[in-house]
């Protein structure tokens, strides 16, 4: 690995960092999946998954550390397989540029809703809880998430791509 790549994964992460810790008090109303899909688009799956490690596991030292930081590395990688595999390459087809930023926010939300759903079967499945109760009682949150992430999308894209084409002029 580059010491360019292992630069910006650092800097992405510390970001993300930051962003979590800040919007803390807004249950899961934050920015960071926005950018781990952005990222995870421009500069591949393994980067992406590592800036998403880095953050849950530097996070989770202030936050609380428990079994279920294991079930956030595998919702938001189930996340972050989706979009990459799935829903992206689907959305290669398209190519009206409008309707192909709002597709991308939409599956964004699709992909947080998807960790929703995982983070709270984990749980239940953790804490020897009924599934369904669990992911009814989250519903709110999941939708939260979602929908945050639908409307963090455009602007931290619109970001990356400014910031890919300066470091491609680099």
């Amino acid at each position: 690995m580059t010491l360019k790549k292992i630069s910006r994964i650092a800097v992405f992460s510390a970001l993300c960092i930051a962003l979590r810790l800040a919007f803390g008090l807004f249950p899961n109303i934050k920015p960071i999946t926005a950018i781990f899909l952005s990222y995870t688009l421009f500069y591949g799956l393994g980067e992406g998954l590592l800036v998403m490690v880095m953050t849950m596991l530097i996070t989770s030292f202030v936050l609380g550390f428990g079994p279920w930081v294991l079930g956030q590395f595998i919702s938001y990688a189930a996340a972050l397989c989706f979009w990459f595999f799935l829903y992206h390459p689907a959305l290669r087809r398209i190519k009206a540029a409008g309707k192909k930023q709002l597709l991308e926010s939409l599956g964004a939300g699709l992909a947080a809703l998807i960790y929703g759903i995982m983070i709270d079967t984990y749980s239940a499945v953790l804490f020897g809880s009924p599934v369904w109760p669990m992911l009814i009682s989250g519903l709110y949150f999941n939708l939260a998430h979602c929908l945050s992430t639908v409307l963090f999308y455009p602007l931290i894209t619109t970001i990356f791509r400014r910031f890919t084409t300066y470091e491609e002029n680099l």
